[in-house]
């Protein structure tokens, strides 16, 4: 399986204040093909320094645990620079499976260098202004999403070369989670004509533009589609509306 919180107004750093995005923790039901198959667990973290640490962690459950056992683990150190998303390390880990898979990015922007490791052959990639990690550039896509902006471009340091992901606003929909409906603008993440994969984000305002649902497409035809299920640090009073028909019932996403 491949591969997001309450404000503390009073007595916080003022490097906190200014970032608008509180600590949270997030769980996901994860389905393929609408199949329960896993759960994606993501965090923010605020470090002692200032750093924030960004975590997601996608764990196959049930029966997709015995055929694929894959464990994946991306983490993004960051800061906020002039109140913009500035990486400085993100690693990407799969285990437990029959192919491990490592890579960690240093970004160094002092000498506008990417050192990337992949665990075999260590290398280094020029550094662009503004490059974004493919993790962390869903916190700054819920930052960037309150400035009523349509289109988004982020260039992502992605597979130890550097890509440009062009993120665009499609429409307003509502959205159905085991916490209840909510209102969404829902974005999808354009390719090329001839690439048939397709990446497709719901993002909360009433959550700070949270992705409530994430659904992503592999060239085979694959579905993998993450839901909200829990959330703690965001408030979500007042954001979700109750469902309110028998066909709305989540009872199958409990613990």
């Amino acid at each position: 399986m491949k591969t997001l919180i309450s404000y503390f107004l009073l007595l916080m750093p003022l490097w906190l204040s200014a970032q608008e995005i509180p600590d949270f923790s997030a769980n996901y039901l994860v389905k393929l093909n609408n199949i329960q198959a896993g759960e994606l667990k993501r965090s923010l973290v605020t470090h002692s320094d200032g750093n924030r640490q960004f975590t997601s962690i996608t764990k196959a459950k049930g029966v997709f645990a015995f055929f694929k056992p894959d464990v994946v683990e991306e983490t993004s150190i960051w800061q906020s620079i002039d109140n913009q998303v500035q990486p400085q390390f993100y690693s990407f880990e799969r285990t437990g499976g029959k192919k491990d898979k490592f890579m960690a990015l240093n970004f160094d922007w002092q000498a506008d260098r990417l050192h990337i490791d992949d665990g075999k052959q260590p290398w280094q990639l020029k550094l662009e202004h503004g490059t974004l990690d493919k993790l962390v550039y869903q916190i700054a896509l819920m930052s960037d999403l309150k400035t009523n902006k349509q289109q988004f471009n982020y260039r992502i340091a992605d597979g130890g070369k550097l890509k440009t992901y062009d993120i665009r606003i499609i429409t307003e929909e509502v959205i159905k989670t085991p916490l209840g409906k909510i209102n969404t603008v829902k974005l999808i993440r354009y390719r090329s004509n001839n690439n048939k994969r397709q990446t497709t984000l719901w993002c909360a305002p009433a959550l700070n533009y949270l992705p409530v649902k994430l659904e992503h497409t592999e060239k085979g035809g694959s579905v993998f589609t993450a839901l909200l299920r829990k959330l703690d640090g965001i408030t979500t009073t007042d954001a979700f509306m109750p469902l309110s028909t028998k066909t709305d019932n989540f009872k199958q996403f409990a613990h």
